[in-house]
């Protein structure tokens, strides 16, 4: 009898934590792009997560920024927060961006859906060499999953 009971238990805590994660979930969680822009980026594609004001400082280095993105960075609170910094890398003509297209929150892990844009065949793009780049922050969570 011991056994069913301590089973019965078990199982009631179990199907708690189940509910739990289910209301974590959402399909399309709230992000914000603080700066998006075709020139500053760096040369390599990359996608970095930066979790404390002084990673911040440090990429944001030579980017030149507006007073309001400025202050959307310093207001950005990392105990609950993180940003996210995607560069395209570097090309040879304009028409190309990258942005974050959509954030889904799965329990722990969360879905970060990269939008990349090229110019259209025959389209005209400016004559320079351009290295997009996006500033976004999200919530944090545990692990943080980049899909293209």
């Amino acid at each position: 009898m011991k056994y069913v009971t301590v089973l019965f238990i078990a199982l009631i805590f179990s199907n708690c934590e189940g509910t739990k994660q289910t209301q974590e979930n959402n399909p399309n969680a709230d992000f914000e792009i603080i700066m998006q822009s075709d020139y500053g980026g760096k040369e390599t594609k990359s996608y970095e997560i930066i979790t404390s004001q002084s990673e911040l400082n440090k990429a944001l280095e030579g980017i030149q920024m507006e007073e309001v993105a400025m202050n959307k960075m310093k207001a950005i609170d990392f105990s609950k927060q993180v940003v996210l910094s995607l560069h395209s890398g570097l090309h040879n003509t304009g028409g190309y961006s990258i942005g974050v297209e959509n954030v889904e929150v799965n329990g722990t892990t969360t879905y970060v859906t990269v939008k990349h844009s090229t110019p259209n065949l025959g389209e005209p793009v400016t004559m320079a060499l351009t290295n997009p780049f996006c500033i976004a922050v999200i919530d944090k969570n545990e692990t943080i999953v980049f899909n293209e």
